[in-house]
């Protein structure tokens, strides 16, 4: 499958890292479900034997913060991230604070393809496998026998409430929307509904843990869901940006109006945040 998002769309949304720490505690703030999938994900995993890890789309270190005290000592972590900027400070940092070895690379996560059989104890990939699915084969080479695959996704569904309106308000701009916008192909290209058939075909074992949520916006904190979607604005509005980006304004200050007026009509809104978290053991080579 083609990228459906190319490098500078990825940097515009991921690169100001204030920003993406901003989301999370926005969803924090406003998720139905105050579980932290971190420890879902990681729960009841006996990673204490785990000396080389592989943070795929690694960020800032969201997801390796959860892994102090659960490695080997010594163990060694090594984050791919196309943003650099600030996250591979953070990211070190991160590491160091708890109590591990650390290593950045700015690339693509295809840098694996060039990567050793069985370099890796641990694979992770959170809320990042739907930009590579074309990797999972790669991704289960660079493990060890006894290695581990944590990836956690979306639902195709999620976020329906809004990117419902994309279609609407390119209509009302007099666009012709495409008969799926990209940010739903995205999600559909590895997403808690065809995780496990795209994942079985290279793993022994594969675990399914679903995380039903939502995201709930009062009438009063609405500036907050605006915020929240204005920072996914390349993800949400490519085929805008792509197509018509003299319209790409007019376009979002639709957008926002309608945002403003189911609030109004229903007092708040609720936004699809279902996730699913899949753990994957005895990797095939070759499949």
């Amino acid at each position: 499958m083609a990228c459906l998002y190319s490098q500078k769309d990825i940097q515009n949304t991921y690169e100001i890292i204030q920003e993406h720490m901003q989301t999370k505690n926005i969803i924090k703030e406003h998720a139905i479900n105050r579980q932290d999938i971190r420890e879902v994900a990681l729960g009841s995993l006996d990673l204490s034997g785990m000396k080389r890890v592989l943070d795929l789309g690694c960020g800032y270190g969201f997801f390796t913060e959860k892994l102090r005290g659960r490695l080997a000592e010594g163990a060694h972590i090594l984050g791919i991230d196309l943003v650099d900027r600030q996250n591979r400070a953070v990211f070190l940092q991160t590491v160091d604070e708890i109590g591990y070895r650390g290593e950045f690379i700015r690339s693509q996560a295809d840098v694996i393809k060039d990567m050793d059989e069985s370099r890796f104890d641990l694979v992770i990939a959170s809320y990042s496998l739907y930009f590579f699915p074309h990797l999972i084969a790669d991704i289960a080479r660079v493990l060890s026998p006894g290695g581990v695959f944590i990836t956690v996704t979306h639902s195709r569904h999620s976020l329906k409430e809004v990117t419902e309106l994309v279609p609407r308000c390119m209509e009302i701009m007099g666009l012709t929307p495409p008969q799926e916008i990209t940010i739903n192909r995205l999600f559909q290209s590895f997403c808690m509904e065809n995780g496990e058939e795209r994942l079985t075909p290279f793993f022994g074992k594969v675990d399914r843990i679903l995380y039903k949520n939502d995201l709930l916006f009062s009438l009063d904190r609405i500036s907050e869901c605006i915020d929240y979607l204005d920072k996914k604005r390349h993800l949400i509005f490519k085929d805008i940006m792509e197509t018509h980006p003299q319209k790409m304004e007019d376009v979002v200050s639709s957008f926002h109006t309608m945002i403003f007026e189911l609030a109004k009509e229903r007092g708040r809104v609720v936004l699809t945040k279902d996730d699913a978290v899949f753990r994957c053991f005895s990797p095939r080579r070759g499949a």
